[in-house]
């Protein structure tokens, strides 16, 4: 079955990328990642973190404009305040272009924090234009404002949602001293819900505002005519603890959903990903391909932009629009895995603008030609009305690889087989693994494997020694309502450097985590960072695959529902075979929490390795991995 997330690009011969026959072929404009994004100096922008577009319907010709979260963005400049790490922070930089390649700076949206709605020490964040009722809006999260909108003062945590107009995309801008969206508690005294990231819709008389964050989940709301407020009911659109930066669009009848999920700035080890569902009306409910709710405890979601391992990671907080010919396309952020830091030391992440062309394939978004982020030159977007347009790539999935199979346990027998080893064992009894007629049973233990605690018990078994393998588990993960518990695989060198694929329950929300720990690290970076898979179910099926490539492994990883259907394609890369006399070992566990994990079947293959012509479009297979044992 095709598998979101996980595509090759087969690119039919259409202009401007191909001449008719005979005639001469006229080359498309070409671009690749990141996008010059230039400051008034000359030099190039160091972040555009959760990047949006507006094209402006009054310029006489195509010329749109490029909003940036307020960051610092070059390290020439500074503030000399301490409390900022002495770095400049530009309150949401604008950038203008007309070919949406190149980008020049125009001004910043603010000099300072808009007096009476933010407090002085409020960040700005992803700033949301529009233009509707004949002039130009710019909506924006405000982290924390002023006392006289909260009911709760002398808080640093009330977020709102502000938003300023002018007659012009490029300012000034004069913002209301009254939040569209205020405060939202959670709780007693500072504790509010994460009202941020702003997406406005327009839909025939009717406007609608999108907010929110894993504080709280992101929820919609009716937006009154002038723009300026909110009315009625928030209907909850994304699971609490799981989305934010929502951009929604319409096309072919539906309305689609694209959300970010996970850590947005965690260097190199950011795992931010694009998820997507639709609906039939802007309210929702958003559903993935299968059926699965994005607003649900065990949360749907489609993978729409997920790292692929290059070196990007963690593309996100993305906006989507068209060219001038009606063609898709997506703006995001990513992080160069080569400089991912702006500041380690401040605990600020490099966030570049990112640019990838959509296609439309069985009424579902895939970018980049299911490549994305791209790394390579690449046909830019065509910017004069009545150019002509490419023909929609039809991207083709990669043909199921040839699995050998090595060993597979069905873990029914009370007795191991010798293959596993405990690290680690269970010394209470009540934490102790038991075999059924179903499988073995694991009693979810209290340990953890996170960076400095590595107190949890993993049963291991050898890996192959060499090429190419799988590795599939099924599962079923029992805890109570709003417990916390994760069981799944490692493949670990020690506990310090491995790779993870759980299914995840925290706090009333269910997923499947993918994550990667890795030490020694530089001073200041992070040794671990998390992505994530499908949607669990009442039984949950996962899935590595894991290729050696050089002196390092790409792990990708995949879930399913059924054992059928497979969702997923995120990579994160690694080295778990250096630095020990053997190759990485498999790992199973049940940590962090209580409940209880039954394993059902374990099984390891070897893969057949394709090799890609571009000109025959043949893969041919190379040898598979050898037994691990």
């Amino acid at each position: 079955m095709t598998r979101p997330g996980h595509w090759l690009a087969a690119c039919a011969c259409a202009a401007p990328l191909c001449a008719a026959a005979g005639a001469p072929a006229t080359p498309p404009a070409l671009y690749q990642n990141p996008l010059p994004v230039r400051l008034a100096s000359g030099e190039l922008a160091q972040n555009c973190a959760d990047p949006a577009v507006l094209r402006d319907p009054r310029a006489r010709k195509p010329t749109w404009y490029l909003y940036c979260t307020s960051d610092p963005v070059s390290k020439r400049e500074r503030s000399g305040h301490e409390g900022d790490g002495g770095w400049k922070f530009r309150m949401m930089p604008v950038y203008r272009s007309n070919d949406l390649v190149h980008w020049d700076f125009v001004a910043d949206a603010f000099i300072d924090r808009p007096q009476g709605l933010a407090d002085p020490t409020s960040g700005l964040w992803a700033p949301e234009p529009v233009y509707m009722n004949g002039r130009y809006y710019l909506y924006f999260t405000v982290t924390d404002v002023v006392d006289a909108h909260s009911p709760e003062p002398g808080c640093g945590t009330d977020s709102a949602i502000g938003v300023a107009t002018s007659e012009s995309p490029a300012g000034p801008w004069r913002a209301s001293r009254a939040p569209v969206v205020g405060p939202q508690r959670a709780g007693p005294r500072c504790a509010f819900h994460w009202v941020y990231d702003p997406k406005v819709v327009v839909d025939g008389e009717r406007k609608y505002l999108y907010y929110g964050s894993y504080g709280g989940g992101t929820w919609v709301r009716r937006l009154d005519g002038d723009g300026m407020a909110v009315h009625g009911d928030a209907i909850r659109v994304g699971a609490d603890g799981r989305y934010e930066g929502t951009d929604v669009v319409q096309h072919g009848g539906w309305w689609y959903m694209f959300a970010s999920a996970t850590n947005c700035c965690n260097g190199p080890l950011t795992g931010y990903g694009v998820f997507v569902g639709r609906a039939r009306t802007p309210e929702g409910p958003f559903l993935d391909r299968f059926g699965n709710d994005m607003a649900k405890g065990r949360a749907g979601g489609t993978p729409f932009l997920l790292q692929n391992g290059n070196r990007w990671v963690g593309p996100g907080h993305n906006t989507v629009f068209t060219d001038a010919a009606g063609g898709w396309w997506t703006i995001y952020h990513a992080i160069d895995q080569n400089e991912p830091f702006f500041s380690a030391k401040d605990k600020l992440t490099r966030r570049l603008a990112m640019l990838d062309r959509i296609d439309w394939v069985d009424g579902w978004p895939v970018a980049g030609g299911g490549q994305a982020p791209n790394d390579g030159p690449m046909a830019a977007p065509i910017v004069v009305a009545g150019a002509g347009a490419p023909a929609p790539r039809t991207p083709m999935p990669l043909p199921e690889q040839q699995a050998t199979p090595l060993w597979t346990d069905t873990l029914r027998d009370p007795r191991l087989d010798e293959r596993w080893q405990w690290l680690r064992p269970r010394a209470d009894a009540a934490l102790a693994a038991t075999a059924d007629t179903r499988g073995l049973a694991l009693p979810v233990e209290p340990g953890d494997l996170y960076v400095d605690t590595n107190t949890a018990s993993v049963l291991q078994a050898a890996l192959p020694r060499s090429g190419d393998y799988r590795i599939e588990a099924e599962l079923e993960l029992d805890v109570k309502e709003g417990a916390s518990a994760q069981a799944g695989l490692v493949v670990m060198r020690d506990d310090d450097n491995y790779v993870k694929l759980v299914e995840l329950a925290r706090g009333g929300l269910r997923q499947v985590e993918f994550g990667k720990e890795v030490a020694p690290v530089p001073p200041d970076w992070p040794r671990y960072g998390n992505t994530l898979a499908g949607t669990p179910g009442r039984h949950t099926w996962l899935r590595l695959d894991v290729r050696r490539d050089g002196d390092q492994e790409r792990y990708t990883a995949y879930s399913s529902q059924d054992g059928r259907a497979w969702v997923g394609g995120a990579v994160w890369t690694h080295r778990l075979d250096k630095g020990r006399p053997g190759p990485a070992r498999l790992g199973l566990v049940a940590m962090g929490g209580s409940g209880r994990a039954l394993f059902t079947r374990i099984a390891v293959s070897g893969l057949s390795r394709q090799i890609y012509d571009p000109h025959d479009r043949v893969r041919k297979p190379l040898p598979a991995a050898e037994a691990g044992r």
